[in-house]
Order: structure tokens, then sequence, then C-alpha cells
């Protein structure tokens, strides 16, 4: 139950929120796990299937095997063993679907949205790839939880697939994805969706139990001072608009702000009256000085002016009190959310998105939550007459600079918001995500980047043959060196510059593990280049094959 103020004649039950199935038809949040999904490189499915290679490599014996490649023809030479690191093995052992979960990283936590135009791209204003991965990485290390751990590594494993595929996907799109021109943002989905197509089968067991709390926390909860505001979602940096974690975060902070207000306003009247009173108390029979009466009806004054100030302020503050614990319950069920309607889109043994059940959750989310968070007036019931419209008492409570976001959150078209941020229709992005290869000869000859057939990309990039239908990830350079790398997360620093020294490398590794410190961006290519295998191109082709796409040690 909500703690109300007892002296001011309001509804003593928590306001619940009635809100009707066809004003959430209306948000454009039922786009939650829709408008971000063209820049995964990798489709989801593809990241685990590729992380359980090695994963089970590494939980065969406790030892990853990396294969030492010449480095002039790409060829095997030599296969080496290393030692997983102990707290690694012991999580991946205890926590595997909560190490799948976190593969499907920003694609999924907290937000597709988010995770798409915050987490995604350089740091701008907010944020960026590499500020992230620290924060999940650090965060997850400090925690006890085995479960978190595992997701944490989980996370960076995501990156690491990123980090080869949108090199190798952007040779043929033209670069980074974006709606402009439309047939970037098209080719991109429908590649990644080809892909994903001939992958590896993953399990599908990927679970956030045990995360959901950590998701929240670290991912979620801007609270005023934290690192989350200063920095990763800091308010009015690069795609933080359409953030729903940043959104409520901030509305949360102002509603709290007027709350604390409120009561401060009351203490301060409560210590006048006090004050007034033992000075009345004080007064002495005979000393004309001092008025025991006069006093006393100063204090009066100042009690009857407090006890305005309630019923004109009350109301507004047991509503406002009600309205941040709906905002806490909608972002801390919004880990849970988002990991279903990914599932949904791009992590079922279909390998379909089911657009249909993703939109059925998140217009449910919308119902359910997001209305009350952004502040209903059908939840003022009673107390609108203490204070007149509930358009008013909504509009003077959030601040401004996010009212416009809000305002779209309830009122833009579904259909509308689908085709801004992709360039395409519901049903286009249906089509290009469930049939690429009957679309493929349609779209990848033409338009921007490397002009490919599909038979040309079957047999010359993913290395397929009459005799198989998935691609071998030791032929398909992209693949194997994201199972590479993959396997090289799970080492520690002494067992990476162990490779290192193997390799005849100078270069040492300083981070705690091998992806962090570099990566500027998800969506970009060649961010591989500046990693510590990158020291010279021997070392580098000592361990990873060429691929389409890459501008350094050709």
């Amino acid at each position: 139950m909500m703690q109300i103020d007892k002296t001011v004649n309001v509804p003593s039950r928590p306001i619940k929120y009635c809100l009707t199935a066809a004003l959430c038809a209306a948000l454009p949040v039922c786009t939650l796990g829709l408008t971000a999904t063209p820049a995964q490189a990798w489709k989801p499915t593809s990241h685990v299937g590729l992380a359980e290679l090695a994963l089970r490599d590494a939980l065969a014996d406790g030892r990853v095997t990396i294969d030492i490649l010449n480095p002039r023809t790409g060829k095997l030479k030599q296969r080496r063993s290393y030692k997983v690191d102990p707290t690694i093995l012991r999580v991946l052992r205890s926590n595997r679907s909560q190490y799948r979960a976190g593969i499907l990283g920003p694609d999924a936590y907290p937000d597709i949205l988010t995770g798409q135009q915050v987490i995604h791209p350089e740091a701008n204003g907010s944020g960026g790839s590499n500020a992230w991965m620290q924060h999940v990485w650090s965060q997850g290390q400090r925690s006890s939880s085995s479960a978190i751990k595992a997701f944490s590594l989980g996370y960076l494993t995501h990156a690491a697939g990123d980090m080869f595929a949108h090199t190798f996907v952007n040779h043929f799109t033209g670069g980074d994805f974006t709606v402009t021109p439309p047939t970037n943002a098209a080719k991109h989905m429908l590649l990644e969706g080809y892909m994903d197509q001939h992958a590896p089968k993953p399990f599908y067991s990927a679970s956030i139990r045990g995360v959901e709390r950590f998701i929240y926390t670290t991912f979620i909860d801007a609270k005023p001072g934290s690192h989350l505001d200063r920095v990763l979602l800091r308010r009015g940096g690069a795609g933080t608009k359409a953030s729903i974690p940043r959104i409520y975060s901030t509305l949360k902070t102002s509603l709290q702000k007027d709350i604390k207000g409120y009561y401060a306003k009351k203490r301060r009247y409560d210590q006048r009256y006090r004050a007034k009173m033992k000075q009345a108390r004080a007064c002495k029979t005979f000393d004309f000085s001092c008025s025991r009466v006069a006093l006393t009806a100063q204090a009066g004054k100042i009690k009857a002016a407090k006890g305005v100030y309630m019923v004109k302020n009350g109301p507004v503050v047991t509503y406002k009190e009600a309205w941040v614990k709906d905002i806490d319950r909608g972002l801390k069920i919004l880990p849970s959310v988002s990991h279903k309607v990914a599932k949904a889109l791009f992590f079922n043994p279909q390998k379909k998105a089911d657009v249909d059940l993703a939109e059925r959750l998140v217009k449910n989310y919308a119902r359910d939550h997001l209305l009350s968070m952004s502040g209903s007036p059908d939840a003022l019931g009673k107390v609108i007459k203490f204070t007149g419209k509930a358009s008013d008492i909504i509009s003077r409570a959030i601040p401004s600079a996010i009212k416009q976001p809000i305002r779209q959150i309830k009122a833009n078209a579904y259909n509308a918001v689908i085709k801004a941020a992709t360039g395409m229709s519901k049903a286009q992005l249906k089509a290009y995500m469930t049939n690429p290869k009957q679309n493929f000869d349609r779209l990848m000859p033409r338009g921007p980047g490397k002009r490919v057939n599909r038979k040309t990309f079957d047999r010359v990039y993913m290395k397929l043959d009459r005799s198989n239908t998935n691609y071998d990830p030791k032929k398909f350079a992209a693949a194997h060196n994201t199972v590479t790398m993959t396997k090289l997360m799970m080492l520690n620093r002494t067992e990476v510059n162990r490779l290192m020294r193997d390799l005849g490398g100078k270069r040492r590794l300083r981070s705690s593990n091998i992806m962090l410190g570099y990566i500027r961006s998800l969506d970009g290519g060649n961010e591989q280049k500046r990693m510590v295998l990158g020291e010279n191109c021997t070392i580098y082709r000592s361990v990873f094959k060429r691929q389409a796409g890459e501008n350094f040690c050709r």
C-alpha cells in the first residue's frame, strides 16, 4: 500500500489504471521490439549458435583450442590449447542459459530501442559501445552471482560477434545501417536473415532468471548522479530521446523532486508553528512585551496556512507518489518484456520474426505499464476534484524536455514509426526478415555496397556447396573469426599474454578482458584492428582469417 497524507481526504487505496486496448494500439512504443531489428549483423540465433561452438570446446576439458594459421595463406599450421579462466569456466558450467541470454546483448536489453540507438553506436553525448561494455563487465565482476557473471560474459560475446559480422555485412550494404537510402536498411535485414538460415543451430534455452534485478540496476535505473545518469544515458545524449529507461528515469526524478519539496514545505510550516508556540509558552504573566494570545494566534494562522497548502497540494502529491511507484514497476518488468520480445522476433526455433506476437507483448506492456507510467488521466480519480483538469496536473508534472517523447508514446501510429525507423512498412519488414532467400537476387545485386547474387555469395563467401545447407564455421571467415574471439574472451589476461608470446608478439593485454578498451561502435566495421592482437599483421593473421570488408592487414 502507498503511504498517503492522512490529514487530507483522498483515496486510501492504491490507484489503479483503467486503459483501453484501443488507446494502447496508438502507441509507437508498440515498436519496442520492432524499430531496431535491422543492425544486428549476426542474428541472435547465429550469435548463440557460434558461441555454442566455443562453449562446447571450453566445457569439454576446461581449455579452448586456438587454430594457429599461416599468416600469408590462412591455412592451418597447428592447434594450441589455452586454459579457460577458472571463474568463467565455473559460471559457464552452472549458468549456460544466462550466458545465452547475455549473448542476445543490446539487441534485447535493456530494450531494443535503447540497445540500437544508445549502446550500438559511437559515443555522441552519451554512452558509446566500449563505455557500455566496460560498465556491464565491471558490474558483473563485482557481483557474487554466477548467473550475473555468465550474463555479463554473454553480453561481451555479442560484441565479439558484431565486431566481425558488421565488418562483413557493411561491405555488402554500403555501410552502417541507415534508413537513407532505404536499400541499405533492406540489405542489412535481408543479408543478416539469409546468413542466419545457414548458421549452426543454437540451444534456445536462454533465461534471465536471477539477472532481472541486475539488468534493471545496470541498464535502466538512471538515478541522479549515477554512472547511467551522468555518462551512459546522459540526458540529451544521442539516442536517449527514444529510450524508455532515460525518459522515465527523468520523469521519476522530477516527480520525486516535487514530492520531496512538498514534504519539506510541510516541515517548514511545522517548524514555524512550533517556534511560535514555544515563544507563546515562554511569555510570563506580567511581561507586557510578550503576548501569549498574539503569538498563539500567529501560530494558528501558520497552522491554517499549512492546512490550505495540504488541501491544495496533498492530493497531487499522493497521485505523484503512486505515479512514481508505477514507473518503478514498469521499469523493473522491462527486462522480462524485452526478453520475451527478443525471443519472438529473432530467437526461436523457427528462425522467423513473429512480429504479431511481439506486437501483442509490447501492447500488453503499454496497456499494463507504459500509459500509467506516462500519467494516464484515468488514474487521477477523486484527486481531480481538488485540483482541476487532469491534463493540467500531468502537464505541470512532466518536464518540458520529455513532453514530446511522451506525447509520441501516447499518440503516434504504429506503422508510421515502423516506417520511420526502418524505411519499411510492417508488411515489408516481415517479408525481408522471413523470406530472405526469395528476395536475395531482387535486392543484393543492386544498390550500395558490394553487389552479389545468391549463388556467388553461397560459393565464394559462405563456402556452401550442394552437400550442405549450413555453412562450416571453419570455412566461413567471419564465423571462424567470431568463434575464435569468443574463445579468447574466456581466457584471463595471463593466458592471452601467453598466446601473444607464443606468436612472437611484444604487446601485452592490460585490460581485464580482451574485448574491452577499443570498440567505438558495435555498428561499425574493422573495430578489431585496435585489439591487442592487432599489434602487427603477422600476429593478427596467425589467428584471424581474411574476410570481406576488412580494410587492414590485407
